[in-house]
């Protein structure tokens, strides 16, 4: 779990601020850039390949009114449904200057990921990318109204009438109550919690007695998907209790989205960091942290966590992307 409380929103960081809105996009075509769109406005144009940093060219003119939507190159894996968790990378520049005001292309940070159609990001991220296929680049051009409003972000440097243009690569997307889909691995030893095989939330069983002095990682489902490397960003299901009394403290199931981060950069409990890469997508992990591998002597006081309390999670592996 996250050092604080687990929201995923993109990279800017007032994007899941604003609440949902009415929008309109216009229909996608698979060009890549420079064609007018409806209303005759110039797009801008975009060069490079899909998985690098592309090269945005905005055009002298004014910017459209209404929200555009254009499909540079067209995937072929599964349409973003409301309430899924996406994961793109992106590039978001300035109408007016052309500058580059985020960008998720980068050898040092993973992709983002966040709920898509529930009104965790602007309100042209959420009509943009509903009904798009995994593989798509597209191009988006998001007037204010269904960017930040009239405030504009501040600490991004937009303004109240900046228009904003992305290239979004849709890497991945994944239901919001997907489950691990491994074959059920060996019992752990005895005297470790318990942890059901089948589909859906799993159930944690703790056994009498002290907990382990040291981190424990024991799988439960064996997957057979990708690898999760250090500086992925890996998706994954999770519920977690404390070991004393079993009280559940947190669960991505019960929010109804998976949660996404960066593995082994420490956007992480230490436990999480060490516990999660080399696992497989499709795995399920028993994970047992000791307080000096989850929140330390201060705890978390926001979940009921204090710091002698060691943490119990079962952790379903559902995607990893870099």
């Amino acid at each position: 779990m996250r050092r604080r409380l687990i929201v995923s929103v993109l990279a800017v960081p007032a994007l899941a601020l604003l609440a949902a809105c009415g929008s309109s996009s216009t229909p996608s075509a698979s060009a890549s850039g420079g064609a007018a769109s409806p209303g005759g406005t110039a797009l801008p144009t975009v060069s490079g390949d899909v998985g690098a940093t592309p090269t945005v060219t905005i055009p002298k003119s004014a910017p459209p009114s209404a929200l555009q939507t254009k499909v540079l190159q067209a995937g072929s894996g599964g349409a973003v449904a409301k309430g899924d968790l996406v994961v793109v990378n992106y590039l978001g520049e300035i109408w007016k200057t052309g500058k580059v005001f985020d960008s998720s292309f980068s050898s040092d940070r993973p992709p983002a990921s966040f709920p898509i159609g529930v009104g965790q990001v602007i309100p042209g991220f959420d009509a943009a990318l509903l009904g798009r296929k995994t593989g798509d680049r597209l191009l988006v051009v998001i007037p204010p109204s269904q960017g930040y409003g009239a405030a504009g972000n501040q600490q991004a440097g937009i303004a109240g009438n900046d228009t904003l243009v992305f290239v979004v690569d849709l890497l991945g997307t994944v239901a919001p109550h997907a489950s691990a889909s491994g074959t059920p691995a060996p019992k752990p030893a005895a005297g470790l919690p318990t942890v059901s095989t089948g589909a859906g939330k799993p159930t944690l069983s703790i056994p009498a007695g002290k907990p382990p002095t040291t981190l424990v990682v024991v799988p439960v489902l064996n997957g057979s998907g990708e690898t999760v490397r250090k500086g992925d960003l890996v998706v994954v299901q999770y519920v977690g209790v404390k070991w004393a009394g079993g009280k559940q403290f947190d669960s991505s199931w019960d929010r109804g989205v998976p949660a996404g981060f960066g593995i082994g950069v420490g956007q992480v409990v230490k436990g999480w960091d060490q516990g999660l890469v080399g696992h497989h997508v499709g795995d399920r992990v028993l994970l047992v942290l000791p307080p000096a591998y989850g929140y330390g002597s201060s705890g978390q006081p926001n979940g009921g966590i204090s710091g002698t309390d060691t943490l119990v999670f079962a952790v379903d592996v559902l995607g990893t992307y870099r």
